[in-house]
């Protein structure tokens, strides 16, 4: 028996699927959300690896403080070896770095370090190869590629460089007040001796890692300027925060394309000064344990007042 098919009653089709121009519409209008909302995403990012950042300097800060509860005075930003005095290449020894590890949690990488033989010596090859979480800001990109000043000796990376002042990266310059910054080679100062103010002075400041294995710029444990000491040679002209970097004096130079210039040979008008890739600015780390987030149009005068310790400027706002 055939049986009979009835009409639908109300006329509807079938379901069908979209049309190509409809599934277009749908596609272009994903895309426009995703390219509105994506920026966002990335701010948010960017905004949480920059408090990141700050947070490992205070951290850093903490650490030199009790530092310096301990032993009455600041760290030296490098241990130099007297024959070694002024040389950024050379026989390589201890940094302010390593002389906080242990007020970081890391004794036993602290214990691991030889300090009279050449951080290169493969005696302290643990220490050199340490990745240390707190020395690196998540923002820069660079930090996977390390240092390697001989064949074979490799450095890690690290984001934060102890102020040497507003002057030459050499001893020479440290003699004068209106120049001492905070660390230098074999010396530092006490707080009693910031008498610009705790407030008013660098400590540490953000810097940047040039990726290549031939540039010292952004190296934890090694005692180069630009490696774990920053500054200004405002005797001559200071730069300013992330600018043209062209005039930096960096031991191990690689001006790698699309890197930051540089200059292996120190002059009047080198500096090592702070950096970072968050744009606008840089992180300072301040004596009274305050961290400042600098803006790159900060001007060389407030610069020079605050990248000294000594010299009595008063650096106004900034």
């Amino acid at each position: 028996m055939k049986l009979a098919t009835h009409p639908n009653p109300l006329g509807h089709r079938s379901p069908a699927g979209m049309t190509l121009i409809e599934l277009l519409v749908v596609i272009a209008i994903i895309a426009l959300l995703i390219a509105l909302l994506l920026p966002a995403v990335q701010m948010a990012r960017e905004s949480a690896r920059k408090t990141e950042c700050r947070n490992h300097l205070k951290q850093i800060g903490v650490a030199l403080e009790n530092y310096h509860a301990t032993n009455r005075i600041y760290p030296p930003a490098s241990i130099r070896a007297t024959p070694f005095l002024n040389n950024g290449r050379d026989e390589p020894r201890s940094t302010w770095t390593i002389s906080i590890l242990p007020y970081l949690d890391a004794s036993p990488l602290f214990k691991s370090y030889v300090p009279t033989l050449s951080t290169d010596d493969p005696a302290n090859n643990k220490l050199r190869a340490a990745s240390i979480p707190g020395f690196l800001c998540p923002t820069d990109t660079g930090s996977e590629i390390p240092f390697e000043p001989r064949l074979g000796i490799t450095y890690r990376r690290g984001n934060y460089g102890a102020n040497f002042g507003a002057a030459s990266w050499g001893s020479d310059d440290w003699q004068q007040l209106k120049y001492r910054g905070v660390m230098g080679q074999n010396v530092a100062v006490r707080h009693a001796d910031m008498t610009d103010g705790s407030s008013q002075t660098v400590v540490v400041a953000e810097l940047r890692i040039q990726p290549s294995p031939r540039d010292n710029r952004g190296v934890w444990a090694f005692h180069g300027a630009g490696s774990a000491s920053v500054g200004f040679d405002c005797d001559s002209l200071c730069r300013g925060i992330n600018s043209d970097p062209t005039s930096d004096w960096i031991p191990f130079c690689d001006p790698i394309p699309g890197g930051m210039p540089c200059t292996f040979q120190n002059n009047v008008d080198s500096n090592a000064g702070p950096r970072s890739q968050h744009g606008h600015g840089a992180h300072l780390l301040l004596g009274d344990g305050s961290v400042r987030f600098a803006n790159q149009s900060v001007s060389q005068t407030t610069l020079n007042a605050i990248f000294t310790s000594q010299n009595r400027d008063v650096a106004g706002e900034w």
